[in-house]
């Protein structure tokens, strides 16, 4: 049986491998070496850990100490045959450095022809390993003068190893929070286009309005109808007319209601992406409800232009609305872009639709008087 403090080294040495191979494939330099460092030390024998502290360390002398130091354990290694080939090409080791594995391997006995059995009770003696730590500490660590501060080197490398792991966790906690940030910032962005498109389409359209009202209208022939059959028709077209836009009228204010609430939702500092896409779908929704009801109804014909754009300004709403879905889903730049244009040109549309039914609604709230009846 091997002794209990032997399998004990041995166990906490993998452990600290682990550490130490992780640490290197982070790219964490430092603290690599000193856990690579602390398991050769712990297990000498331990050929992966000389072998992933030479990939770790700067200084080429260390570097084919360690790769020597992998010959010696197992001269069958090819990568620590490649290394000292590369460095010895490149003639980075001097003449030397070549005699400095050769007392570090002569301490590198075969566990098999070292390892004693007593017969009796099965216990097998390992090598010691304070041969291997003194030439280890002594070779990757000079002798400096001893710091007030820094008394025990396991102590300078736990602290290291404190540092760099609070380093990850300050970078770990820092993702979501720019990711957020990253959020609200593309938000608002896209708010301030839509605004921004809206505003200019507003302006266009009244300019457009204003240059038509200072043309001159062209001169129509007058027909000639009975005063009392002109009032009859005329009165049958108003009431259709305000049939019409009374039932236009719920649909337009549950609409009005919806797109409030999803202003407030969306306009809220702080809201996540999975509120803002739950108000779109809800808003997708009101706007599908009342793009049905409002395709049912007939529009007189004074109005069939304006209820074909108000329905055509809907589908491009629900468009834009779909656009944005796939963009909470994905944020992607390219859906924003989209929503942002059809959400543009929905808004006009509506615009011009809206402009026709007030127009309408004005001209019916005027009192027409009536013509006088002969006595």
């Amino acid at each position: 049986m091997v002794r209990t403090e032997i399998k004990a080294n041995q166990r906490e040495a993998a452990q600290l491998f682990v550490r130490g191979v992780a640490a290197a494939r982070g790219g964490q330099r430092r603290l690599a070496a000193v856990l690579l460092a602390r398991v050769v030390q712990l297990d000498p024998q331990h050929e992966m850990g000389w072998l992933w502290l030479s990939g770790v360390l700067d200084d080429p002398k260390e570097i084919a100490f360690c790769l020597r130091s992998v010959l010696a354990i197992n001269p069958q290694n090819e990568r620590a045959r490649r290394g000292l080939a590369w460095l010895e090409s490149r003639q980075l080791l001097r003449d030397g450095d070549a005699d400095i594995t050769a007392p570090f391997a002569r301490a590198v006995p075969n566990v098999a022809e070292e390892s004693v059995s007593n017969g009796s009770d099965g216990v097998v003696a390992a090598p010691s390993p304070s041969l291997w730590r003194t030439r280890l500490i002594g070779f990757l660590f000079p002798a400096r003068e001893p710091s007030r501060d820094h008394t025990d080197s396991w102590w300078v490398g736990w602290r290291l190893s404190r540092q760099e792991m609070s380093r990850a966790r300050v970078l770990l906690w820092s993702m979501p929070i720019l990711l957020l940030m990253f959020t609200l910032a593309l938000n608002y962005a896209l708010r301030a286009a839509v605004e921004r498109n809206q505003a200019l389409i507003q302006a266009e359209l009244m300019q457009r309005a204003i240059a038509a009202g200072e043309e001159l209208a062209p001169e129509e022939p007058v027909i000639t109808v009975p005063a009392l059959l002109e009032t009859t028709l005329t009165e049958e077209r108003n009431a259709a007319t305000l049939a019409y836009l009374s039932r236009l009228e719920e649909p337009r204010a549950r609409l009005r209601g919806a797109i409030e609430s999803y202003r407030n939702a969306t306009s809220r500092p702080g809201g996540s992406s999975i509120i803002h896409a739950t108000s779109a779908q809800r808003l997708r929704d009101e706007i599908e409800q009342a793009y049905a009801v409002i395709a049912a109804v007939q529009p007189p014909d004074a109005l069939a232009e304006a209820h074909a754009l108000y329905l055509q300004g809907l589908e491009l709403e629900l468009t834009a609305l779909d656009h944005m879905l796939a963009f909470y889903s994905s944020f992607r730049a390219e859906d924003a872009n989209r929503a942002a244009l059809a959400m543009a040109e929905a808004a006009r549309r509506i615009d011009q639709a809206r402009q026709a039914f007030d127009r309408q609604q004005t001209e019916l709230s005027v009192e027409t008087p009536l013509p006088h009846a002969a006595r």
